[in-house]
């Protein structure tokens, strides 16, 4: 699939800033695969998503949405290196969201910083976290377009980001 040029230059940071920030919060490994065009019809929340709406020159959300497994696994990794909690959980209970919320906002926090330099016109709200398919749902009325990038964690699974545009 071929990406625009303000697609490209918007995608970039939030993809190496998650790769980036997967390692260094979490001292896992990931890569980026090829980027693909989701079928809005076909679009299924997959258990866990942290969502940034963007708007300005190009509206609409980004999302780092994972399956609840690959979740779990992220948030046990960061709670594990960033505070040294041993105690591995199964499910996203308080302290997995925290753990979460920690990795999402800075590698949110840190591409939007990198775009907001390049003055392309757009702003982002601070990310949140998408738990149910009823919050999903709202953010996929009105979507024309999906642009999917799965991110593949060694040892762990994927997870995909995916960019909703209206």
């Amino acid at each position: 699939m071929e990406l625009t040029d303000i697609q490209l230059e918007i995608l970039k940071p939030f993809i190496d800033e998650m790769i980036e920030s997967l390692d260094s919060m979490a001292g896992l490994k990931a890569k980026a695969g090829d980027p693909f065009q989701d079928k809005v019809e076909d679009f299924r929340f997959k258990g866990y998503a942290i969502a940034s709406r963007t708007y300005g020159k190009v509206e609409g959300f980004i999302l780092m949405h994972n399956y609840i497994e690959t979740a779990v696994a992220i948030g046990n990794k960061v709670r594990f290196k960033l505070l040294g909690e041993e105690e591995e959980f199964s499910e996203i209970n308080e302290d997995m969201q925290d753990a979460l919320a920690e990795w999402g906002n800075t590698a949110v926090g840190r591409a939007t910083k990198s775009l907001s330099e390049k003055n392309l016109g757009l702003k982002f709200d601070p990310p949140y976290f998408v738990l149910n398919t009823e919050d999903m749902s709202s953010l996929l009325k009105g979507v024309e377009k999906i642009i999917s990038i799965p991110i593949h964690i060694e040892d762990v699974g994927r997870f995909y980001f995916n960019y909703l545009l209206y």
